[in-house]
C-alpha cells in the first residue's frame, strides 16, 4: 500500500506523542498492548506481529503511525528504519538513497522513538503497573478521612492559641485560607498522579519525575523523606517529653531519653505488622478519637477557667485585631499544623472509589479547621497574649490536663506508625520487595528488618543530636511547606501545561506560592533564631 509522502509526513508530524507532551526524560508506564490490539487499529489490512521485541510483517506506514503515537514501546528495532520505503521517491522514479526534507523529519522521529528504555526497565515498569492494579482498595470514606486527618490535626492543635497570639484575631482567617490551600493542592497532587490516561502514579518522587526528570525525583525524595522521617523524630521527641513530665509528678524517675526508647519501640511493633496503608484505619480511628478528646478538653478548660479567673489580681491579659510582625512565622506554624500531603498518595490508593478522594480532602481539611478554630479562639479568648505553647500548659493543672496530655501522647504514638507506612510503602516499591518477586516468607523477613532498621536510626538521631526541636524546626519549615504548598502546584503546571488553568485560577496558584515561599522563608528564619537563642543558653550555663 502506497502512501502519497506529503500526506503521510503531515499526519506522523502532527500528532505529538505522550513523550513529547510530558518530556523526553519521563518514562512511560504504558505496557506494550499485544499484537492482536496494534492489528486492530482500524488502518486497514495490514497486521502486526511481534516476534522477540521485533516488529514485523507489518507496512511501513502503519508502523511508523503507531510509532508516533507512542504505542511500540520497546518492540521498535532498527529493523523498522532500515525497511523503510521512500514511497515519493518511487512514484517520481527518484534513488532511493536521495534524501528530502520529509524523509529526515521522519527519521528524526524514528531516532528518537528507537532510544527506548532497555528490557529490564521496561519489564520493571510493567510489573509495577500490574502491582497497581491489584492494590488492596478497600478503605471506604471514613477510614480515608481518618488516615488523614489523624496525620494532619497532630500536635499542631496545641500550638494554634500561641499563633494566636502571634497575629491577634486575624488568625482565623489565616486557619481558613491554609485550609483552603491544603484542599486545593491535595487535589492537584492526586491529579498529578494520573495525568498520563490510563495509567497510575505511585508517590511524590514518581510526579517529581515525570514533571522534571531524575532531579526532580531526586528534589522531591529529599523534601518527601526528610518530613517523614523527621515528623516521626519530633513524634519520638514529644511523645518522651508528655510521658516523663507525667510520671516525674508521680514519683517515677525514668530519664525523658529513656521513655524516647520505650515509645520507639511502641511505634515499631504496628510498623512491623501492617504493610498496606488501608491495614492502618484502626490506628487512624483511634488518633482521630483521641485528637477530639484533647480539643474538647482544652477548649471547654480555656473557657471555664480563662486567666481573668484564674489570677484576678492580675491585669487581664491583651487582644489584638492583627499583629503585623508576627503574622509571618505563625503563618508557618498554621501551615504546618494543616501539612500531611506524603500521605495522600497512599491513601488515594487504599481507597475503594477514588472518586471520593476530593470530597475526602474537603471533608478532612474542614474538620481539621473547625477543630484548631475552636481551640484558637477559645484559648486566645481566655489566656490572650500570655498564652503559651503547647496550650495545654495554660489551662489549670488537674484531672482534665492529665488526661489531654495522655490522649495526646497516645495519638502521637499512633500517628507516628503512619507517618513512616508512606516512607516504607515508597522505598518498597522502588527497591520492588514484594511477596510475588520474592515469596511471602522472604519478603516478610526483609520488610521486617530494613523498617526495624529505619525504626532504630530515628530513635538514635532523636536521641543523639542536641537542640534536635530547633533543627527539625528548621527541617519542618523547609520540607513541610515545600511539599504542602510548593511541589504540588508547580509539577501540576509542569505536567499539565500553563493553559490548562483559566486566568484567575493562575492568579489563585501564584498566590498560593507566595504563601508557601514566606511560610518557608520565615520558619526557618524562626527556627534558626531559637536555636541560636538554645545555643547561647546553653553555653552561658
Amino acid at each position: 500500500m502506497l502512501v502519497p509522502a506529503a500526506t503521510f509526513i503531515r499526519r506522523v508530524l502532527n500528532r505529538p506523542t505522550a513523550a513529547h507532551q510530558v518530556g523526553t526524560d519521563t518514562p512511560t508506564l504504558t505496557p506494550t498492548p499485544p499484537p492482536q490490539a496494534l492489528a486492530a487499529d482500524g488502518s486497514g489490512s495490514s497486521n502486526l506481529a511481534a516476534d522477540g521485541g521485533n516488529v514485523i510483517g507489518a507496512s511501513t506506514a502503519d508502523a511508523i503511525d503507531q510509532a508516533a503515537d507512542g504505542r511500540l514501546d520497546n518492540g521498535i528495532s532498527n529493523d523498522i528504519s532500515s525497511e523503510f520505503v521512500d514511497t515519493a521517491s518511487m512514484d517520481k522514479g527518484l534513488p532511493l538513497e536521495e534524501a528530502t526534507p520529509e524523509k529526515d523529519a521522519v527519521q528524526d522521529m524514528l531516532d528518537l522513538e528507537n532510544q527506548a528504555l532497555s528490557e529490564e526497565q521496561l519489564q520493571q515498569q510493567q510489573l509495577e503497573q500490574q502491582q497497581a492494579a491489584h492494590l488492596p482498595r478497600n478503605a471506604g470514606f471514613l477510614r480515608s478521612f481518618s488516615n488523614v486527618v489523624c496525620i494532619i490535626i497532630g500536635t499542631g492543635c496545641l500550638q494554634i492559641p500561641y499563633a494566636f497570639a502571634k497575629t491577634g484575631w486575624i488568625g482565623v482567617a489565616i486557619i481558613v485560607l491554609s485550609a483552603v490551600i491544603g484542599a486545593y493542592t491535595g487535589i492537584l497532587t492526586i491529579r498529578c498522579l494520573y495525568y498520563q490516561p490510563g495509567t497510575r502514579l505511585h508517590s511524590f518522587p514518581q510526579i517529581g519525575r515525570a514533571a522534571f526528570g531524575r532531579w526532580g525525583q531526586y528534589a522531591t525524595q529529599f523534601f518527601n523523606y526528610l518530613y517523614s522521617l523527621g515528623t516521626t523524630c519530633l513524634y519520638i521527641i514529644l511523645s518522651g517529653q508528655f510521658i516523663h513530665g507525667l510520671l516525674v509528678t508521680l514519683g517515677v524517675g525514668v530519664s525523658q531519653k529513656v521513655w524516647m526508647i520505650v515509645v520507639a519501640v511502641v511505634m515499631w511493633i504496628p510498623v512491623a505488622i501492617l504493610k498496606e496503608m488501608s491495614e492502618a484505619a484502626v490506628l487512624a480511628i483511634f488518633g482521630l478519637l483521641a485528637s477530639i478528646v484533647v480539643i474538647i478538653i482544652a477548649t471547654v478548660m480555656s473557657l471555664l477557667d480563662p486567666y481573668t479567673q484564674m489570677h484576678p489580681a492580675d491585669p487581664a491579659p491583651g487582644h489584638d485585631i492583627a499583629i503585623g510582625i508576627g503574622i509571618p512565622v505563625a503563618l508557618s506554624s498554621i501551615v504546618f499544623s494543616f501539612a500531611g500531603s506524603v500521605v495522600y498518595p497512599h491513601v488515594e490508593a487504599s481507597m475503594k472509589k477514588p472518586r471520593q478522594w476530593p470530597s475526602v480532602v474537603f471533608a478532612s481539611m474542614i474538620f481539621c479547621a473547625v477543630a484548631y478554630l475552636l481551640i484558637g479562639v477559645a484559648g486566645y479568648w481566655a489566656y490572650g497574649d500570655l498564652v503559651v505553647s503547647p496550650v495545654l500548659d495554660s489551662i489549670p493543672a488537674g484531672a482534665p490536663a492529665t488526661v489531654a496530655k495522655i490522649m495526646i501522647t497516645l495519638h502521637v504514638i499512633i500517628a507516628a506508625p503512619i507517618m513512616l507506612l508512606s516512607f516504607y510503602l515508597e522505598v518498597e516499591k522502588q527497591w520492588n520487595i514484594t511477596a510475588e518477586r520474592l515469596g511471602k516468607r522472604r519478603e516478610f523477613t526483609i520488610r521486617l528488618i530494613y523498617r526495624s532498621a529505619v525504626v532504630a536510626a530515628v530513635c538514635g538521631v532523636s536521641l543523639a543530636i542536641p537542640y534536635f526541636s530547633d533543627f527539625l524546626s528548621l527541617i519542618s519549615s523547609l520540607a513541610c511547606v515545600t511539599m504542602f504548598a510548593i511541589i504540588p502546584v508547580v509539577c501540576y503546571l509542569k505536567l499539565y501545561g500553563h493553559r490548562v488553568a483559566p486566568w484567575y485560577e493562575k492568579i489563585w496558584m501564584l498566590f498560593v506560592l507566595a504563601i508557601g515561599a514566606v511560610a518557608c522563608i520565615w520558619g526557618s528564619i524562626d527556627a534558626i533564631k531559637s536555636l541560636i537563642k538554645d545555643s547561647k543558653g546553653s553555653a552561658a550555663s
